[in-house]
């Protein structure tokens, strides 16, 4: 994760994901390369991205990054849409916070994250690492 991503896990329903699924997630971002024989990406590394992750006992794990240096709001509604399209929940990754599927509620959510905090003032950002070590900045 770089620090100006936001970082989301989808909650699936007990049923898994809908045949067909790589093909939306297509219409969101391009297929990109996986490190990992379990896990297909969309997007890009330091971008908007959607990770897919298929374990051997059948669980799948469906993860998001959106970058918030270059914000696009199309990315974020064809996301969310997504999401609703598989009755699947939404959270922020890192407090476990539910985002409720709209397109105001998730962009207040990215407002009031940790990337946007960075991109806002990143030299601010860092100094609040500096001065507590091995602490994570709280929410502004």
């Amino acid at each position: 994760m770089a620090t100006w991503q936001a970082d989301f896990r989808v909650l699936l329903p007990p049923q898994g994901l809908p045949v067909g699924y790589r093909e939306v997630i297509a219409r969101i971002l391009p297929p990109g390369p996986s490190w990992d024989s379990q896990m297909e990406v969309w997007g890009t590394e330091d971008g908007d991205r959607i990770d897919v992750s298929t374990y051997e006992d059948g669980s799948v794990e469906v993860f998001a990054r959106f970058d918030l240096r270059h914000s696009q709001p199309t990315h974020h509604e064809q996301f969310l849409a997504f999401v609703r399209g598989v009755d699947g929940r939404l959270h922020v990754a890192d407090t476990k916070a539910e985002v409720t599927l709209t397109p105001e509620a998730f962009q207040r959510t990215l407002a009031e994250s940790r990337a946007a905090d960075f991109v806002r003032d990143p030299a601010a950002y860092l100094r609040r690492l500096k001065e507590r070590p091995n602490r994570v900045p709280e929410e502004p």
